[in-house]
């Protein structure tokens, strides 16, 4: 709305076109509204009756001993359900296309019925439910459906499903187990999901798809950084051939990607750049058998001040508002953790807070700056 008057008040269009403008503006508004409000209710919906479903076999114990006479029957029912469950979403969002929102909603409600399946079938064969083989058929059947349906909403259920199922297989393995989550489990899963984000196919036809995999890889990888500049070990040490393999594979993963790319795209370079010294990084302190604190401390600073620098100017760069937002959270956080890493013992309580206030104040300002910069430069590109 005030781009139209702007462009009005400086003649670059009439009376008229703004009202025409001004109408379309405000039903593709209305619209917005209308399907983030149709997708909460289908959403809602779907979980109720789920639980609604689950309530209700839990409160009647005729139907508990039922199961417990025939245990297939539990299987085959929530197998039919989901089945049915998926074919109607797929005849109300593709077929007929008279309820598409409902159609994902169901396409949605079968891939949790999936998972309920394989855990009822991890039960009757005495898999522990939390095993990553449980947790591994459910991602193998509902990976697929994420691309085929084109669902967010799977999609974002495969990634938490993965994000379980790597930690949970290494711990199985019952092999140095005190390390994993501090430095090979979150690195790992960065390099992972940024590698498969970077796989031409995923980028150019499932670029929303894409973009999760690394927002999700750049949030890990960055409170791994954060702790790590409060608290480092003297020793990683984990020489267990089943921890070298995964940096080493996606070192020559994206060296192989990075020759094979002709373009001249910097953003991917970068990316590339980037996840290489991760991985050189992690393979150090994983066979490093000591670790100088003060190198390791100040190399995760510059991972960190890396990452948000370069979301800054990404995001500014592909006016992309979501990674801004991201990346001034991610400033933030930084700013005062290292401003309560180094000033809280080291300054006066009163100073702490005030320089702390002014600290903010100015990156507030500078933000700001940048902002009105952004817009103004974007408004001089639109009148040219």
């Amino acid at each position: 709305m005030k781009n139209i008057k702007r462009w009005v008040d400086k003649n670059l269009i009439d009376e008229n076109l703004a009202s025409i403008l001004e109408n379309e503006l405000k039903e593709e508004n209305e619209k917005k509204a209308k399907f983030l409000t149709q997708i909460t209710l289908y959403t809602i919906g779907v979980i109720f009756i789920a639980t609604g479903v689950i309530c209700f076999v839990a409160g009647n114990d005729w139907i508990i001993e039922l199961f417990n006479k025939f245990p297939l029957f539990q299987t085959t029912a929530l197998l039919l359900i989901s089945i049915f469950s998926l074919f109607t979403g797929w005849k109300l969002k593709y077929d007929k296309q008279n309820f598409q929102r409902l159609g994902g909603a169901l396409i949605f409600l079968s891939t949790l019925l999936i998972g309920c399946v394989y855990i009822q079938m991890g039960q009757k064969y005495n898999w522990s439910t939390n095993a990553s083989s449980v947790l591994s058929l459910w991602f193998i059947s509902i990976f697929p459906l994420a691309f085929i349906f084109k669902s967010k909403a799977i999609n974002w259920l495969s990634i938490i499903l993965f994000i379980i199922i790597f930690p949970y297989y290494y711990y199985d393995l019952n092999i140095d187990k005190i390390n994993i989550w501090t430095i090979f489990m979150p690195i790992s899963l960065c390099g992972i999901l940024y590698t498969f984000a970077n796989i031409p196919l995923i980028e150019k036809k499932f670029r929303d798809f894409a973009l999760s995999y690394k927002l999700c890889a750049l949030t890990i990888i960055f409170f791994t950084f954060l702790i790590l500049i409060f608290s480092i070990n003297p020793s990683y040490q984990m020489i267990n051939p089943y921890y070298i393999i995964i940096p080493v594979v996606l070192i020559l993963v994206n060296l192989w990607s990075y020759l094979q790319d002709k373009t001249e795209y910097n953003l991917k370079k970068n990316e590339t750049y980037f996840l290489v010294f991760l991985m050189i990084f992690m393979l150090v302190l994983l066979i490093a058998p000591v670790i100088n604190p003060i190198i390791a401390n100040i190399l995760s600073h510059l991972f960190l001040i890396y990452i948000v620098s370069n979301m800054l100017y990404w995001g500014y760069k592909f006016e992309n508002i979501s990674l801004i937002n991201l990346s001034n959270f991610f400033l933030l956080i930084y700013i005062l953790s290292i401003y309560c890493r180094y000033g809280w013992s080291f300054i006066d309580k009163t100073l702490f807070f005030l320089i702390g206030g002014i600290i903010l104040l100015g990156c507030g300002i500078y933000l700001e700056k940048r902002k009105k910069a952004w817009i103004s430069n974007k408004n001089s590109k639109e009148q040219e």
